[in-house]
């Protein structure tokens, strides 16, 4: 029994299973530590109200003392009525801020609700970071308000009393300002944004699996060393196995591609009856023209570079699996091998939808942009932030990239490498038999 449970567990805790389980740790800690990070530099400016006050009034004042009563820490900005946010939001080194209106404190004091600005700087279409940072100054204030008029006034209209003042959304990106929320701006650009990374993460790992296996299971049937020893030139092999590996990754991101439109198209089919139609179709329209204002529309010219950038990626992926597969001995090996490949490909991944992997610094930022694959996954939000060094210089190290891996790749078919790995694997089995 003992001896069966050893023999067992030896197959079951093999090298494979433990430097799987050793990335899979590594993976989960480096995404708890981004999400740590970003939750940090969030909270650290929870305590902070950042506040534009064009009313300059004694009701604005006592705000700003109610708000430091509460433990906040306010900083405030006497301004003009309306002016330019995107600069003075730059100059300030602000991300966010509430704007207090002219008027403010004349209209609560008569007992009518009031509008106040909440204003974001839109740097990045994460979700996580998007969702923490937005309006955080104008909930505060809003909140605040609300509080003290509620202590305030025993009678008087419930409604005022309930809602003294209410919000309205102003966005700023690319040193442009609009009226607009900026959730409802990012909302509108992170369809793709959010969609095509998890589509081309889904079609690397997919497509390097199966090509791994696909040259592993070769090298056990001895076919590869048929093929690789024919008359024919080992580079029209090289080409003909990339193309073939292209094909069924077209195979692949087409299907992904028809199952989201249909999913996408179910979902609004089934809630079309449910909302205004007229009301949906317009409040999209505005918020495709806020973007537009803003310049985070990508022209043509500008999806051709992504497409160029998706087209390196799968091509290094397709390439780089070409070659770990031709060093696998077996088809059970096929597993580890793809690892690099998949850890390469699932940190920007996941990075790219919890934070804004253009504004890390030091280490990090310069280990994340030596992964190839992480240039696709932000390819989008250079575009639409015109960080446009990065996008090119992104391009750049990809073609080069994958130059490299095809040299490479070229190398070790020409080369005897596959045939004494295979007869070295072999030996070892025959030794153990």
């Amino acid at each position: 029994m003992m001896h069966l449970l050893r023999k067992e567990l030896r197959e079951l805790l093999n090298k494979q299973m433990l430097l799987s389980l050793l990335v899979t740790f590594l993976l989960i800690a480096m995404i708890g530590f981004v999400m740590t990070n970003t939750m940090n530099e969030t909270l650290s400016e929870s305590g902070q109200v950042h506040l534009l006050d064009a009313d300059d009034s004694d009701a604005s004042r006592a705000l700003v003392k109610t708000l430091e009563e509460r433990g906040y820490t306010v900083s405030r900005e006497v301004i003009s009525e309306e002016p330019d946010y995107a600069q003075l939001l730059a100059s300030l080194d602000w991300s966010e801020a509430a704007m207090l209106p002219k008027g403010y404190g004349q209209a609560l004091s008569e007992g009518e609700a009031c509008e106040i600005g909440s204003i974001t700087m839109l740097r990045t279409t994460s979700a996580l970071s998007l969702t923490m940072a937005a309006g955080g100054s104008a909930e505060i204030v809003r909140s605040a308000v609300q509080a003290a008029y509620k202590q305030a006034y025993l009678t008087g209209d419930l409604a005022f009393m309930q809602d003294p003042v209410t919000t309205s959304g102003y966005t700023v990106a690319n040193g442009k300002w609009v009226q607009a929320d900026a959730m409802s701006v990012a909302s509108s650009l992170t369809m793709f944004d959010q969609v095509m990374p998890l589509i081309l993460f889904l079609l690397v790992i997919l497509t390097v699996q199966t090509i791994i296996t696909a040259v592993a299971t070769e090298k056990t049937d001895k076919t590869l060393e048929t093929l690789l020893s024919s008359p024919m030139p080992r580079s029209t092999i090289i080409i003909a196995k990339m193309l073939a590996a292209l094909i069924v990754a077209v195979i692949y991101a087409v299907t992904y591609g028809v199952a989201f439109v249909l999913t996408l198209f179910g979902t609004v089919s089934d809630t079309a009856s449910q909302v205004d139609i007229g009301g949906t179709f317009e409040s999209i329209l505005d918020t495709r023209a806020a973007a537009q204002t803003l310049g985070l529309q990508i022209p043509a010219a500008g999806w051709l570079g992504v497409v160029m950038q998706l087209v390196l990626t799968i091509g290094i992926a397709l390439t780089a699996s070409i070659i770990l597969g031709g060093l696998v001995e077996d088809a059970k090996g096929s597993q580890t091998a793809s690892l690099p490949i998949l850890v390469c490909t699932m940190f920007p991944y996941l990075f790219s939808m919890l934070s804004d992997i253009r504004s890390m610094e030091g280490v990090p930022r310069i280990l994340m942009l030596c992964i190839p694959f992480t240039h696709t996954f932000i390819a989008t939000s250079c575009m639409r932030f015109h960080d446009m060094p990065l996008f090119w210089f992104g391009l750049a190290y990809q073609a080069v990239f994958l130059g490299v891996m095809i040299f490479a790749a070229v190398r070790l078919y020409q080369s005897d490498l596959l045939f004494v790995h295979s007869r070295k694997y072999r030996k070892r089995k025959i030794h153990a038999d």
